[in-house]
């Protein structure tokens, strides 16, 4: 009789486990079902998975009839990926966005956003509305103000975070961290948003008044050299972060070489970041740049000053602290006459 109660007891937990890990891979599936624009010839569609630095395939799916789907089980922490037909090397017009969570996500010929789960639901309603300002408008004061009256409708979740993270570029830093400190621990901890909060962290530590944070690099005929060896040497600094394929650094350039001629006492080094040397060279002939110019190929010292996107300067005192960031080269000339 013991033996019975043992072996059905056994059998019963067996029974238990199969259908506990039956229900919670069904909670983690996803369907993604997409139809494709009429006209458009594609006879597959891939979807990627996006990395902190990689883009990975991670299926593809026939497209019968104008539709396509694909099926799989979802990954542990919230993951961005991309839907669009072609390969790696040839990126058509006809992309997806979405984020792979549990559920039937939807793609349709009416928006790049994905529809039919909680947080692509979220990203969509936000991203349409985002979208619709800066047709309309090109002032950042205009997301600025989105922010201020929406924040409250995810300040706590995925979306609000995503969205701050996409749109951080157009804010200033303060309003920034001061709705990022707002996002809980367990949203802030996620593997898709980690490094927009850990860089957070590394601007708040880069802000006026606060030291500079020596770089080693290179100059762009290979000499060894670090930014102490130009801040904190008695002058006032200027660090411009550009690249040679940054069309805004390019216009920016004129303006920047007049305060330089107009403020001979500046000292300026430009980072070249995440450019190629042969072609950081020929932009520094193009534009005429006479000052030093660093290769930072990998964007170490971006990361090390938590710069996002280019343009951006810096301006340090002569004490090596530093007295300005994240303004135009239109301020610059401002900023310089006020201090110097």
């Amino acid at each position: 009789m013991k033996k019975f109660k043992l072996s059905f007891l056994l059998g019963t937990l067996a029974l238990m486990l199969l259908f506990s890990a039956c229900k919670q891979s069904k909670e983690q599936s996803y369907t993604i079902s997409g139809t494709m624009p009429s006209g458009a010839d594609y006879p597959t569609v891939y979807l990627y998975f996006i990395g902190a630095d990689t883009l990975q395939v991670v299926d593809s799916a026939v497209v019968q009839n104008g539709t396509f789907t694909f099926k799989g089980t979802a990954p542990d922490s919230l993951t961005l990926a991309l839907v669009h037909p072609g390969t790696p090397d040839d990126f058509p017009a006809i992309i997806w966005q979405l984020i792979v969570e549990p559920g039937n996500i939807i793609l349709d010929t009416l928006s790049q956003f994905a529809t039919g789960t909680p947080n692509n639901d979220g990203l969509d309603d936000w991203m349409t509305q985002i979208q619709d300002i800066m047709m309309t408008s090109a002032d950042p004061a205009a997301i600025k103000t989105f922010f201020a009256e929406h924040w409250s409708e995810h300040s706590s979740d995925f979306v609000g975070a995503f969205m701050l993270n996409s749109l951080a570029m157009y804010l200033d830093f303060p309003f920034v961290d001061s709705l990022a400190s707002q996002v809980p621990d367990d949203v802030r901890s996620l593997s898709l948003l980690r490094p927009f909060f850990d860089q957070i962290e590394t601007i708040r530590r880069m802000q006026p008044g606060q030291p500079f944070t020596d770089v080693a690099l290179a100059t762009v005929d290979g000499t060894p050299a670090s930014l102490s060896d130009y801040i904190g040497k008695g002058a006032y600094v200027l660090v411009d972060f550009w690249a040679s394929w940054c069309g805004p650094c390019r216009q920016a350039m004129p303006e920047l070489k007049s305060v330089v001629k107009k403020h001979p006492d500046l000292k300026v080094v430009g980072i070249a970041v995440s450019d190629e040397l042969d072609k950081t060279k020929a932009a520094i002939s193009d534009l005429g740049i006479s000052w030093t110019v660093l290769s930072d190929p990998d964007g170490i010292s971006a990361k090390a000053y938590g710069v996002n996107a280019i343009p951006a300067m810096i301006l340090f005192s002569p004490d090596g602290t530093i007295l300005a960031r994240d303004f135009l080269s239109s301020d610059l000339d401002g900023l310089l006459t006020q201090a110097l």
